[in-house]
């Protein structure tokens, strides 16, 4: 009778041991292949992005929308209760492991023994333990951590893509409205040269064909006015959804017009490997891997025996005699013999979910480096653009006026003062374009290289 003791006392001492043969290996987070440089990276000062990246505007408006967005935008909530929930998480993976214990009691009057009615009392308590053999709850706690630091990293990520709409939409509503007073401004100029047409028109000195083409073009700028108002309305009500409010809520703070955003100081970049690995895309598809191979453990784990230590303490009253008391302690051993397959099935798809986040992992890492690559190109080209534009205005207003000049003393053509009405409103909305293009270019280069939006 000895040897069957034996032969439990040596399984629970020999399995243990074998569960090390088993056990998932340590996780390795995977390297970033990255260049050694970005290109273009000279337009940008070589220093880690700032966090506030926005206060480069010096834009209070922007700083106020960007600070309730941040408080208010449902996306973001969202965010934060993903965390909450993968907090919750972490607590229950790690209460998996812990010895767990109920009670439970129960009176009342019943015929237990045919005697006659009689009162009736019970208690028990309970207990138990499964030991991690096989670490299959270690696993699920490195998986439900893993799964809490990629819930962080994401709602990092929502801020800094909210910050980023933000301040392209603010960007966008103020080119729009620089772009409707500047029609408006082409609009009296037509109307002046209109004028003029038709008093030279009066004195035989212009014909009727004249003053249509002067009518075309003031029908011009009028009919561009109603898009334009489009776009500023559309803007608005972005806004208002990103900072979670109503339209009337900003109007009328909106409606005031205000110069065109322009960053006060260049935009920063860091080296490529230090950039891509603090970016919190970066980070929550790496913990999601990290999650994705502890699920690996889990479903090993479940291939084999598992081991509790249980014990029950029972208490048992009838018609207020004496209580009898039974109890029993011992551990239980369950082995997962056949079922169907089922097993291995889930471990081959928690492998196959493995290979898919690193794969996952792999092309946010290339994204991220495109992101950045094509914000710099466009950003290095921006001073071009804006110095092209600049003259291109200048030569435009010249023109306009010696043209003007001429028609008036009779020595120019009307068509060259038609023609340069055109292109002196073409001018000037090449160059909010063109404002509005190194805005847009410099929020989209510091949102690729954000680590974060900061917290004072």
């Amino acid at each position: 009778p000895g040897v069957p003791y034996m032969s439990r006392y040596l399984t629970l001492l020999v399995t243990p041991l074998l569960a090390a043969c088993v056990a998932t290996g340590d996780y390795q987070a995977p390297t970033a292949a990255t260049p050694a440089a970005f290109a273009d990276a000279g337009a940008a000062t070589q220093a880690p992005a700032a966090q506030k990246w926005w206060l480069a505007f010096k834009d209070p408006v922007l700083d106020r929308l960007i600070a309730t967005g941040l408080a208010q935008n449902l996306d973001v909530k969202q965010a934060v209760e993903r965390v909450t929930e993968a907090r919750a998480g972490v607590t229950g993976a790690g209460a998996a492991g812990l010895p767990q214990v109920q009670a439970s009691g129960m009176a009342g009057r019943g015929d237990m023994t045919g005697a006659g009615a009689a009162s009736l009392e019970t208690g028990s308590l309970e207990a138990g333990w499964t030991l991690d053999l096989f670490g299959k709850v270690q696993s699920g706690r490195m998986a439900a951590r893993a799964r809490l630091d990629a819930a962080y990293a994401s709602s990092e990520v929502a801020r800094i893509v909210l910050t980023g709409a933000v301040a392209e939409t603010y960007v966008d509503l103020r080119y729009y409205q620089e772009r409707m007073a500047l029609t408006r401004q082409s609009l009296q100029s037509r109307q002046k040269t209109r004028a003029m047409i038709q008093s030279s028109m009066d004195s035989g000195a212009a014909t009727r064909l004249d003053t249509l083409q002067a009518d075309q073009l003031v029908a011009v700028a009028e009919a561009e006015l109603p898009a334009l108002e489009v776009g500023y309305a559309a803007a608005l009500n972005r806004l208002a959804t990103l900072t979670g409010q109503g339209t009337a809520a900003i109007a009328a703070d909106l409606s005031r017009g205000a110069a065109q955003p322009v960053p006060r100081f260049r935009a920063q970049v860091g080296v490529p490997a230090e950039v891509i690995r603090k970016r919190p895309d970066i980070i929550a598809a790496e913990r999601n891997l990290a999650a994705a191979s502890a699920a690996v453990g889990v479903a090993k784990a479940e291939l084999f025996p598992s081991l509790s230590l249980g014990g029950m303490i029972k208490s048992v009253s009838i018609g207020g005699g004496a209580a009898s008391e039974t109890w029993s302690f011992g551990p239980s051993l369950s082995l997962p013999i056949f079922a169907g397959g089922a097993l291995k099935a889930n471990l081959s798809a928690s492998e196959s979910r493995a290979r898919q986040a690193h794969l996952a992992w792999q092309a946010a890492v290339l994204r991220a480096v495109e992101e950045v690559q094509t914000a710099l190109a466009a950003y290095a080209r921006d001073g071009r653009s804006m110095a092209a534009q600049s003259r291109l205005l200048g030569i435009s207003k010249d023109t306009l006026d010696l043209a003007r000049s001429s028609f008036e003393i009779g020595e120019g053509n009307f068509l060259a003062v038609l023609d340069a009405e055109r292109m002196l409103l073409d001018a000037r909305g090449g160059l909010a374009a063109a404002n509005r293009n190194r805005a847009l270019n410099f929020i989209r280069l510091s949102v690729a290289t954000a680590e974060g939006v900061g917290t004072n």
